[in-house]
């Protein structure tokens, strides 16, 4: 019985491999580890999750990325990561469709200030709606830099609608 149970982790081993080579800053060794792991194992939901977030941050595979982070989610559907990764993904893409699913997903989290801040975000970057008062209390309490899908979409909607054309 323990065999059956260690072959059912040993995409484990590919995963820790994976997390080590991306604290020394091997991305592509990483991702290479991962791969592995989800060959072992498709459903590996860490794998998955930390697959999706590196080719998110290469900005060089939104699909494949995408792809990623929505098996990670059945496995982890609250998770405020991976919700807000996918959600820059979607609102690059123009998706508003998908946006307003992973904005769902939001809603029924535990996390009421990072659902705020995919709202505002998706208003601000699909909508061109400017809410100052939501903007304020972004920039007081810094959730944005929370996550840098989140801040690279808070600095997105800032130079698109809130930054001075005349500065420039």
């Amino acid at each position: 019985m323990s065999l059956i149970g260690f072959h059912c982790d040993s995409s484990q081993e590919w995963v820790n491999i994976a997390r080590q080579k991306h604290s020394q800053g091997n991305i592509a060794e990483a991702l290479y580890y991962y791969d592995l792991a989800l060959r072992k194992n498709p459903d590996n939901a860490t794998a998955n999750r930390n697959m999706g977030i590196l080719l998110a941050e290469s900005g060089q595979a939104p699909g494949s990325s995408s792809l990623y982070l929505e098996k990670a989610l059945t496995k982890d559907p609250q998770n405020p990561d991976i919700l807000l990764y996918l959600l820059e993904i979607y609102l690059n893409a123009g998706s508003k469709t998908e946006a307003d699913r992973v904005l769902t997903a939001f809603s029924k989290g535990w996390d009421k200030d990072r659902e705020s801040l995919a709202k505002f975000l998706r208003e601000c970057l699909l909508e061109g709606k400017k809410n100052p008062t939501e903007r304020k209390r972004f920039q007081e309490n810094r959730i944005p830099d929370a996550n840098p899908a989140s801040r690279r979409m808070f600095r997105a909607c800032e130079d698109r609608m809130y930054s001075d054309p005349s500065a420039k």
